[in-house]
């Protein structure tokens, strides 16, 4: 096999509950800082630094998350996804390793991203859901949170709907789709895509949906929100375990 270094896109998911985020910390366990050591060491002791399509909070999952880094060329695709299936732990698991022109880039070729936040609305809560949902025995009114809803698509200044340590300037981004999806009784996702998201957007969205379908908000409060950029009108931030990043979605460069 050739040595020369190559870059591979990884495919991956994870439970992020034990995990302090995707992001390398220093003393905390993370998808990314979890990664580097592991490729680190099938690769031969050789440093590999690992960049990821988006930094996912602590406690949110993944079903898709995309990454890449260079490698050395002692194995092939085949090889290192067995290897990285053999080392990497049961809560952050390979979907796949091939290898992708040297200009991909996991975050800024990436076209689209999609999150989908899962409610558990059941009475006394599903314990089979209990690490991947948000539980919420109270009614809400569905029809509210739509109208809600179809007031978020467009490219806007998301500075009402994130959070307050946000070092990211520029907090315009364009989403695609919001939408809510009732697939069974005691169930409800919400689904949002965009070109990008910032910090604890999302589960700020969600929370103040939440607030909405339960009548403490009236549905146009998103447009003001929007407009004046006023944190302090939106609802609370949702827990994170509700949240996973279900896709990201690249051109042809990434497929």
């Amino acid at each position: 096999m050739n040595s020369k270094p190559r870059r591979v896109r990884l495919d991956l998911a994870y439970d992020g509950t034990g995990f302090a985020g995707w992001q390398k910390q220093p003393g905390q366990r993370t998808v990314q800082g979890l990664l580097e050591a592991e490729l680190t060491r099938v690769s031969g002791g050789d440093p590999v630094h690992v960049r990821g399509a988006g930094r996912t909070d602590a406690g949110v999952h993944a079903r898709c998350q995309v990454a890449d880094c260079e490698v050395n060329g002692r194995m092939d695709d085949d090889d290192l996804a067995h290897a990285l299936r053999s080392v990497l732990p049961d809560d952050l698991r390979p979907l796949g390793v091939r290898t992708v022109p040297d200009d991909f880039h996991a975050r800024r070729s990436a076209l689209f991203k999609t999150y989908r936040y899962h409610l558990d609305l059941s009475l006394s809560g599903d314990p089979f859901v209990g690490r991947y949902a948000l539980h919420h025995p109270w009614e809400l009114d569905f029809e509210q949170i739509r109208r809600g809803l179809a007031l978020l698509p467009g490219k806007r200044d998301w500075s009402g709907f994130t959070a307050s340590a946000c070092e990211i300037e520029n907090r315009v981004r364009t989403l695609e789709e919001a939408r809510l999806d009732l697939p069974q009784p005691g169930t409800a996702f919400l689904t949002f895509r965009a070109d990008g998201f910032l910090t604890y957007m999302v589960r700020n969205l969600v929370g103040t949906l939440i607030e909405i379908g339960r009548g403490r908000m009236a549905a146009e409060r998103i447009s003001q929100i929007l407009e004046t950029a006023d944190r302090g009108l939106a609802g609370p931030t949702a827990a994170a375990r509700g949240l996973s990043l279900q896709r990201v979605t690249y051109g042809s460069e990434g497929a």
